[in-house]
């Protein structure tokens, strides 16, 4: 199994998923290689660091006013997600593609 960060929008496992869902796991290694070669994907699993789990926990902590603060902040397009969740799951997409 591969964990995988989507960039934009694809087609994983017959359904489709959104780079704000942030990182998914793929069963099947195939799929998720075929995926990243096509660009439409890049492994989570190898950017994974200490630094990560610390930024992911800040966001955990902090309150839905905050979080839509940041986003503004950070220019993440929230896409209409207002549950607190969705909104740290559209930051960690867009962390993750624009390399922060």
């Amino acid at each position: 199994m591969r964990l995988i960060q989507i960039v934009g929008v694809a087609v994983v496992a017959g359904a489709v998923r959104h780079a704000i869902e942030g990182p998914i796991p793929v069963r099947d290694d195939e799929e998720a290689e075929r995926l990243v070669e096509l660009e439409l994907a890049t492994f989570a699993d190898e950017e994974d660091n200490d630094e990560d789990h610390e930024e992911d926990d800040d966001l955990a902590s902090m309150q839905v006013p905050d979080l839509k603060a940041l986003a503004a902040k950070e220019s993440v397009d929230l896409g209409g997600a207002t549950k607190k969740d969705d909104i740290i799951a559209a930051i960690q997409a867009h962390r993750a593609a624009s390399g922060n």
